[in-house]
């Protein structure tokens, strides 16, 4: 197979999942613009990520957990654009996405998926798991990819940690011209980990100006954040 048709071989199932992603946004634009007004900009969105899809970067396809991150990334891109030619703000847009994803954690049967995957998160064979694709990520096959490294938790502060170096969300959308909404992004890894009945602790992300992105996770009780963007 082509690598750079990858996205187009499974179009089918990708746009599918965009779908249900942006069902719960769709509510939250209804929210703020109006029911006709958040059903035109969710069709909109829709349309703007098909166009995107295409040329999308190939970090791996199937093989690479996070290329489902990636082609999310570019859904939540398609959004942002949809509502900057209507007029709002970074800050605005950040608002729908985080409510709308964080439903989406919480949806069924998603909310069911997510505990599954938190029980396992912290598990041998997942651990293993990450040790292999952290090991990959350092070969840099793909200049588009995430970079990291396993951090070995001790089962007292933390059970896992990974430092990422490089981030493929903030490469694409820097690529796209979109570098300023990466920052806003960071924030609802909280409310996906907490959606896994795990605690995330953090102190940097690259996109918001760190050196790495220091994830930390453990059993204990989920961090609550409230993001000023929140108010927008």
């Amino acid at each position: 197979m082509e690598t750079e048709n990858w996205y187009l071989e499974h179009k089918s199932g990708i746009m599918r999942q965009v779908r249900f992603v942006l069902r719960h946004h769709r509510k939250e634009l209804m929210k703020a613009a109006g029911k006709t007004e958040g059903e035109a900009i969710a069709r909109e969105s829709l349309q703007r990520f098909e166009a995107l899809l295409p040329d999308l970067p190939y970090i791996g396809g199937g093989e690479n957990g996070n290329t489902s991150d990636l082609y999310l990334a570019a859904a939540m891109l398609a959004v942002y654009r949809s509502l900057q030619t209507r007029g709002a703000t970074v800050e605005e847009a950040a608002r729908i996405m985080y409510l709308g994803t964080a439903s989406f954690f919480n949806s069924i049967p998603m909310r069911w998926l997510m505990r599954w995957q938190g029980r396992r998160m912290l598990g041998p064979k997942r651990i293993e798991q990450l040790r292999r694709d952290a090991a990959r990520s350092q070969e840099r096959r793909y200049p588009d990819d995430w970079v990291f490294e396993v951090v070995e938790g001790d089962g007292h502060d933390f059970g896992i940690g990974v430092d990422y170096t490089e981030c493929g969300i903030v490469k694409y959308l820097e690529r796209e011209g979109a570098g300023e909404l990466a920052p806003y992004g960071c924030w609802i890894d909280y409310p996906m980990f907490a959606a896994m009945g795990l605690r995330l602790d953090r102190t940097e992300t690259l996109a918001q100006g760190g050196r790495r992105c220091d994830f930390r996770v453990s059993r204990g009780t989920p961090v609550q954040v409230e993001p000023e963007f929140l108010h927008a």
